[in-house]
């Protein structure tokens, strides 16, 4: 048995509120153990209150974005950036065309919506990364961590490869292994943040040994004034004098160089230190939804969802894309499709086979457009940081705040299959 996902910790950190005490505990159901799924806890908070919030602004009749704004008047690095990502986002999404509620005549509705998110920045410390240099020139690095298909070799390779003006592709990474150094697992969007750090950390340490190694070929050069670029090795000053870094290993003869790196905390600190530290800063972004809403049969489309994400500074923006992406699919899902049928009795699912438990695909899938927003917080060498869960943390919100105001109805179940909205609608 397994719980505490905590659904109410968003509560205290998305809004400025110093007047807030939350509680939160788990009830234990008899329907198997609990597991976690990508932001646990985060999505079903967020659902709640980015409702609750878009309510308000219904209320005081006031555009949800000019309420947050208000709101967000601590000028932290958290709130200027959602600040600057609803700008640009409701900028390219045309939230200036945004109607009443209920605006439609026919059966089809169409409204638009908007929610933000918030994740926890999460590292591990004890992350080490070793990277080695043999004397034929090729560069490795080792690192215990899994890749389970977000691209941990080619951020490694990459923060490594820029060390010894190298492409990626020339970098050896070998993962996975309890023999390499600790490394972190895939859980709290914390991998890329654990082990780029250090593995930048390592192959300058490693370039600079190098360099110094390398000096003598170069008529005993100052090694700080070696340079790493396109494939070779020179002196500042007198690039045209360059070799292929390949060539001139060999010819040094040093063996093999080998350093290690631990990752260090953030600069400022972490706010909850650990095995699991929890940076001062963290994660989020901003979602607009379009969705139609057939009030006849029931049936929810969403047709367009524009993200604005940061996580800190991207390695690999393609990969980060297709990070984000997953996480909106994965949230249009959990708001549309997903339902798990349990059993009163015995607490067994009953929909056990995957084409009894409905997921968006391809036909279901909404125009997805994801802007990346780069947030530099001078907080370890690379500032990089998760995106994994932070992106599907706001998706279901906005598809709920989208479906009011096609309809002028609050849902507050999920998911918005045809039974649940006509229950709504009629209710």
């Amino acid at each position: 048995m397994a719980a505490g996902a905590g659904i109410g910790f968003c509560y205290n950190a998305l809004y400025p509120c110093p007047n807030m005490r939350t509680e939160q505990y788990d009830v234990f159901t008899n329907a198997g153990p609990c597991a976690a799924f990508r932001a646990p806890g985060q999505v079903q908070g967020i659902f709640s209150l980015e409702q609750a919030m878009d309510e308000l602004a219904d209320r005081l009749q006031l555009d949800p974005l000019i309420l947050r704004d208000r709101i967000d008047t601590k000028p932290t690095d958290d709130m200027l950036a959602r600040a600057h990502e609803r700008k640009v986002a409701a900028e390219r999404f045309g939230w200036s065309r945004r109607r009443p509620p209920n605006a439609d005549a026919g059966p089809i509705k169409r409204g638009i919506g908007m929610a933000q998110a918030q994740w926890v920045y999460v590292v591990s410390p004890p992350t080490t990364v070793e990277v080695r240099v043999a004397d034929d020139g090729s560069v490795s690095v080792y690192n215990s961590t899994q890749d389970v298909g977000t691209g941990t070799r080619t951020v490694l390779a990459q923060v490594v490869a820029e060390e010894f003006g190298l492409n990626a592709e020339d970098i050896g990474v070998f993962i996975g292994d309890t023999r390499f150094p600790w490394g972190p697992p895939s859980g709290g969007s914390r991998v890329t943040a654990s082990v780029t750090a250090p593995a930048r950390n390592a192959a300058y340490a490693a370039a600079r040994d190098l360099a110094a190694r390398l000096a003598p070929l170069f008529d005993d050069a100052d090694p700080d004034d070696i340079f790493f670029a396109d494939g070779k090795v020179g002196v500042r000053g007198k690039e045209g004098a360059a070799r292929p870094l390949k060539d001139a290993a060999k010819e040094a003869k040093f063996g093999e160089i080998s350093k290690l790196a631990k990752r260090h905390d953030d600069y400022e600190g972490f706010a909850v230190p650990g095995e699991l530290s929890i940076s001062r800063h963290g994660l989020g972004g901003v979602q607009f939804a379009e969705v139609a809403v057939d009030v006849e049969t029931g049936v929810v489309k969403v047709e367009r969802i524009v993200a604005a994400s940061d996580c800190g500074r991207p390695i690999n923006p393609k990969l980060v894309e297709s990070q984000v992406i997953g996480g909106i699919i994965q949230g249009v899902s959990y708001a549309i499709y997903e339902d798990r049928i349990m059993d009163a009795a015995s607490g067994h699912q009953l929909n056990a086979n995957v084409d009894q438990y409905k997921m968006v695909g391809s036909r279901e899938t909404p125009a997805i457009e994801v802007l990346l927003m780069e947030q530099i917080g001078a907080q370890s060498s690379t500032d990089a940081r998760g995106i994994a869960e932070a992106s599907n943390v706001a998706t279901s919100a906005a598809i709920a705040n989208a479906f009011y105001n096609a309809t002028g109805k609050r849902i507050r179940t999920l998911p918005m299959n045809p039974a649940n909205v006509l229950a709504t609608l009629s209710a």
